[in-house]
C-alpha cells in the first residue's frame, strides 16, 4: 500500500495525453463508442488510483460488458491495445508508433506494382512508408492476394470517400479473410452479394426509419442474417417491428440473434411471439394491481416470475387470483407471490376454478377443525399445526368427524388438549376401534407424558432393526440415525 496518493482535486487538475497518430488516423474511423471506449481507458491507465474495474467502466460508460470486450477486440486488431485476458478483462495500451517493435523489412521490387496501384488510388495525398509496411504485413500474414486487397481498399473509397485511412481498410479486409474471402474471385462474389441485396437493404433501412445509404458493417450483418443465419426478408422486416424506441442496425441484429437462440425463424413465429409478449405485460399488469405493487419497467418482471409461471401451465385467471389472494393474506411481493405459486403447483392447481376449489375445501376443512377446538374448550383461528393433525386422524388413520369429536371431547381441560387428542386416537387406532362405540370402550392414556403403562415391559431394539423401520418413513435419511 503505497504511504501517499493524490487527492481527487489534483487528479482533476492533470491530463490525459493523446497520441496525435490515434487522431489523425484512427480516430476518423471510430464510433463514438469506439472513442470513449479508448479515451476513457487511457484515462485509466494514466489514473491508477480510480476503479478500473469492468462493472465500473460498464456503469460510467452506460455499456454493457460484450460490447466493450467486442470493441477492444477491434482495437487489437488494428494494433492499438492488446488483450491479455477476458476474464477478468485486462487490456493492455500499445504505442501507437511501434517503437518496441520494429517493422518488418520488406523487398520494394516485390511490391512495386501494388505500390504503384495503391497510390493511384488516392490521387489528393501521398501515402506514407508506414501505411505501405501495414498493407504488407496483412497480406504478408493472412495470405491475401494484392489484387484483392485493392479491390478492398477500391470498394472502401467508394463507400467512406477518398479520406478513407488505412485502419479502417484493413479492419474490412481482416474480416473478410476471417470469413474466407482472400482472393480476387472471393472479392468479387462477396461485392456482387452486397450488390443483389441493394433492394432488401432498401427495404431494411426503411422499416428501420434511415435513409441514405448503409455502411459496411451494416451490409455484412444483412449477409450474416440472410445467408448464415437462414433468415427471409420478410422475416427481419417482421423482427425490425418488434423494436421499441430508436430502431437501429444494432438493436435489430440483437434482436435477431435473441430469435436465432430460441429457433425462432419465420415472420409467423415472431408475430406470435411478439403477441405472448405483450399478453405476458397485460399479465403482470393484472398481477401487480391485484398484489399492490407497481413498476415502471416489466422487462425483469416477465423474464423472472410472470414468463417461468406460464411455462408451468398456470392460465392467466389463476395468477391474479394468487396476486388477490396474496394481498389479502398480506403477501405483497413478487418473491412471496412466488412462494405461493410454487404452493400451488406442487398440489398441481393450475386454474382459477381448481384453486377455487382448493380453498372452498380447505375453509369446510378448517371449519371442521374448528369445531374439534372448539370441543377441546378452546376458542382460537385454526393454524397450519391444526390442519397437520387434521390431515393425518382423517386421511392417513382414517377417523371420522364423529369420533375425532369425541376424542376431543376427553381432552377438554387439558393444559395441552391436541397433543393429548393425538394420544387418546393414537390408543383407538392401536385397539382398532373405529365408531365412537368401540372408541368408549377403550381405556384412555392416563397422563400426556406416560411412556410406559402398567404391566407394560419395554423393549431394546438394535440400531439394524430401527434402521429398518425408521427409514421407511418418508422423508428421513438412514445417514440420520
Amino acid at each position: 500500500m503505497s504511504f501517499a496518493k493524490l487527492s481527487s482535486d489534483f487528479l482533476m487538475e492533470t491530463f490525459t495525453l493523446v497520441d496525435n497518430l490515434f487522431i489523425s488516423e484512427y480516430l476518423p474511423e471510430c464510433d463514438e463508442k469506439q472513442v470513449k471506449i479508448y479515451l476513457y481507458g487511457l484515462y485509466l491507465c494514466t489514473n491508477p488510483s480510480s476503479n478500473n474495474s469492468l462493472d465500473a467502466l460498464c456503469s460510467n460508460l452506460n455499456m454493457s460488458e460484450k460490447e466493450i470486450i467486442s470493441i477492444y477486440s477491434f482495437f487489437e486488431d488494428m494494433g492499438l491495445v492488446q488483450i491479455v485476458s477476458k476474464e477478468p478483462l485486462e487490456v493492455k495500451y500499445l504505442s501507437l508508433k511501434r517503437a518496441n517493435q520494429p517493422p518488418k523489412k520488406y523487398k520494394s521490387e516485390k511490391w512495386n506494382d501494388f505500390n504503384v496501384h495503391l497510390q493511384q488510388l488516392f490521387p489528393e495525398r501521398m501515402l506514407t512508408p508506414n501505411e505501405y509496411n501495414e498493407y504488407y504485413m496483412f497480406i504478408d500474414s493472412t495470405k491475401f492476394d494484392p489484387e484483392a486487397m485493392l479491390m478492398v481498399v477500391q470498394y472502401c473509397i467508394n463507400l467512406k470517400g477518398m479520406s478513407v485511412r488505412y485502419p479502417y481498410i484493413l479492419t474490412v479486409a481482416r474480416n473478410w479473410a476471417n470469413e474466407g474471402v482472400k482472393t480476387v474471385k472471393d472479392v468479387e462474389e462477396r461485392l456482387e452479394e452486397y450488390e443483389r441485396q441493394h433492394d432488401d437493404m432498401t427495404s431494411v433501412l426503411s422499416a428501420l426509419g434511415r435513409k441514405g445509404g448503409a455502411e459496411l458493417e451494416e451490409k455484412q450483418m444483412l449477409l450474416k442474417w440472410t445467408r448464415s443465419w437462414g433468415y427471409s426478408l420478410d422475416a427481419i422486416l417482421t423482427a425490425a417491428k418488434t423494436l421499441k424506441g430508436s430502431k437501429t442496425f444494432a438493436k435489430l441484429d440483437n434482436k435477431l440473434d435473441e430469435f436465432y437462440r430460441m429457433s425462432i425463424f419465420s415472420a409467423e413465429e415472431m408475430a406470435d411471439f411478439a403477441k405472448h409478449i405483450e399478453e405476458l405485460r397485460s399479465l403482470a399488469v393484472a398481477i401487480n394491481k391485484n398484489l399492490g405493487v407497481f413498476y415502471e419497467s416489466f422487462e425483469h418482471e416477465i423474464e423472472v416470475y410472470v414468463s417461468p409461471w406460464v411455462a408451468k401451465g398456470f392460465d392467466a385467471d389463476a395468477l391474479t387470483k394468487i396476486a388477490h389472494h396474496c394481498f389479502l393474506s398480506n403477501v405483497r411481493t413478487l418473491d412471496g407471490m412466488n412462494t405461493v405459486v410454487g404452493k400451488f403447483y406442487s398440489k398441481g392447481l393450475l386454474t382459477s376454478e381448481s384453486i377455487d376449489d382448493y380453498i372452498d375445501a380447505q375453509i369446510r376443512q378448517d371449519e371442521k377443525i374448528k369445531k374439534v377446538i372448539e370441543a377441546t374448550g378452546r376458542t382460537r383461528n385454526v393454524t397450519n399445526q391444526d390442519r397437520e393433525y387434521y390431515e393425518t386422524w382423517s386421511a392417513e388413520w382414517l377417523f371420522d368427524d364423529s369420533v375425532i369429536l369425541y376424542a376431543a371431547e376427553q381432552a377438554s381441560g387439558r393444559t395441552y388438549p391436541l397433543p393429548y387428542v393425538n394420544q387418546i386416537l393414537s390408543a383407538f387406532k392401536s385397539a382398532g376401534a373405529k365408531t365412537v362405540e368401540e372408541a368408549k370402550k377403550v381405556a384412555l392414556p392416563t397422563s400426556s407424558a406416560s411412556r410406559v403403562a402398567e404391566n407394560y415391559q419395554e423393549r431394546e431394539y438394535t440400531k439394524e432393526e430401527l434402521r429398518s423401520v425408521i427409514t421407511s418413513i418418508d422423508g428421513l435419511s438412514a445417514d440420520n440415525i
